[in-house]
């Protein structure tokens, strides 16, 4: 005789161990059971999660939904459907698919859901709709209350490595156990010039991490980009809102320190692999990190030739169409302005008169307001770019497009508004030099001191290294090279004309 007694598997779930304990994981197992024996169900598994209903990916959930579609269970039964699910459309969608491909059905004391049923998956889908906005109104408030907290100067958030926070003081202080990582790491990359992965195996020699696992690169770099480590907590919230706390941490490394650490990430990458072998023959462009002006991508430093006379060029890493259907293909032989960049770098040193060349050095009114106009009219564009990505939101709750859209332009507002922040710093920093009285050759004499015997006492390798140091940014242009210095935080321009190619004369023989 076949047994038509319906089979339930108990889903039952808290966001954090703290409701663990208030809401009490056990309390809702012992009302679920009750009710599923009272509907003289069987009972064939109680599943639980301490974890959020926003995230699908969850070990008891992901459990649940292997034991659906191995036909396990007729029935769910939970507390209510926002145990189950906070999810946004497009998980919601899957979840719900997988329950009504098995013709599972999702009970709460006192209803039972078939979302094979129009009318059933519609109430569904509301009581899904109505858990996000909750959800969402969650969050905003514990936002709000974590953005309070830190305008009042007040931290939160679990200490980073070399840090133990103190519950009885409320402060965050050293933890001696650990304080020597980062002293360390510091000490490799910028001293040793070591990459990520053989700084994680050299701290692998010394210990692991504090959860036991093994260093990797991923957890080298993210020490690297760290504020936290000369004192800044900085916390960048949905809202696009980033507030810094100053002195929040005891400092394991110094703001100096921070900043060389910057420079150096920007040089690295494939433009800086120096082998012992190639040091003799380095291009003094190997430090420095080129876009292209034509396009915006990052231009290559690429090595031809051999390896006792090596060619360099400035290239793009593959060829790329615009959308005019044209091609980007910027490249051109270093010889072709390597030897204007050293002629501008002694000009500059020369005098004031040959230094004009390159710098105006007069502070003209108009000068002042053209630089008032731009930033205002920067700060026009930021402030409809954020209206712009607040309401992206609504459209989106409103079903103007799905989630992946949605992923999509952010991120490319995102862009927008990361690149006009840049360039609102930019022109701050430039106004306010012009501005001041230091805005004077005797400034940029003092800059470019550094490489006044740039030629005669150092060897091609410190070259690269003191040239990269003053022009860590350039733009390279099919006729101009911009190397990119900076004045009391205000990015200066130097353009540098670019030669003819010396190697066309093969191409009219073609």
């Amino acid at each position: 005789m076949e047994n038509n007694t319906p089979r339930v598997i108990i889903y039952i779930r808290v966001s954090t161990k703290l409701q663990e304990k208030k809401f009490s994981l056990e309390g809702q197992r012992d009302d679920l059971t009750k009710y599923a024996e009272e509907q003289g169900w069987t009972i064939i598994d109680t599943i639980q999660d301490v974890d959020s209903g926003g995230k699908l990916k969850k070990d008891g959930l992901n459990a649940l939904l292997d034991a659906v579609e191995e036909k396990l269970t007729d029935i769910v039964l939970v507390v209510d459907q926002d145990r189950l699910s906070r999810l946004d459309t497009v998980e919601w969608e899957y979840l719900k698919g997988v329950l009504k491909d098995n013709n599972v059905k999702i009970a709460e004391p006192g209803r039972i859901v078939d979302l094979a049923n129009e009318d059933d998956e519609f109430f569904s889908d509301l009581k899904n709709l109505i858990a996000q906005r909750e959800k969402k109104t969650v969050v905003r408030r514990m936002m709000r209350g974590k953005r309070r907290r830190m305008r009042e100067g007040k931290g939160f958030g679990k200490a980073p490595i070399g840090y133990l926070f103190n519950k009885e003081t409320k402060e965050y202080e050293l933890d001696v156990e650990w304080s020597w990582v980062i002293p360390m790491i510091d000490k490799l990359y910028l001293e040793e010039q070591l990459g990520m992965k053989v700084i994680a195996d050299r701290l692998n020699e010394v210990s692991r991490t504090p959860k036991g696992t093994l260093w990797n690169e991923t957890l080298v770099h993210r020490r690297l980009v760290s504020k936290s480590f000369h004192g800044v907590m900085e916390k960048k919230f949905n809202n696009g809102e980033v507030i810094t706390i100053d002195d929040m941490y005891p400092p394991l490394r110094t703001v100096e320190t921070y900043n060389k650490i910057t420079q150096e990430r920007e040089k690295r990458g494939t433009q800086y692999k120096v082998t012992s072998r190639k040091k003799e023959y380095l291009n003094i462009f190997r430090r420095t990190s080129f876009t292209c002006g034509e396009c915006g991508r990052k231009i290559n430093l690429s090595q031809h030739g051999t390896a006792k006379k090596p060619l360099y060029y400035l290239k793009h890493g593959r060829r790329l169409r615009m959308k005019d259907e044209s091609v980007c293909d910027v490249s051109i032989n270093t010889i072709r302005v390597e030897g204007n960049v050293r002629k501008a770098l002694k000009d500059v040193l020369t005098n004031a008169a040959t230094a004009e060349k390159y710098f105006k050095f007069e502070k003209g009114k108009d000068e002042i307001k053209d630089f008032e106009k731009t930033l205002s009219s920067i700060e026009t564009k930021l402030n409809k770019t954020h209206q712009k990505l607040e309401r992206l939101l609504e459209l989106y709750l409103d079903g103007s497009f799905d989630k992946i859209t949605l992923i999509s332009k952010q991120n490319t507002i995102k862009a927008e508004l990361e690149a006009q922040e840049k360039e609102k710093i930019a022109v701050q920093s430039k106004l306010k030099l012009v501005q001041s009285q230091s805005w004077s050759y005797d400034l940029i004499y003092e800059l470019f001191e550094v490489v006044e015997n740039f030629e005669t006492e150092l060897e091609p390798f410190e070259q690269a290294k003191v040239f990269g140091q003053l022009f860590p940014n350039a733009v390279l242009y099919k006729n101009i090279l911009v190397l990119i210095t900076t004045v009391q935080g205000a990015p200066i321009e130097l353009e540098i004309s670019i030669d003819d190619d010396p190697y066309l004369w093969h191409k009219s023989k073609m």
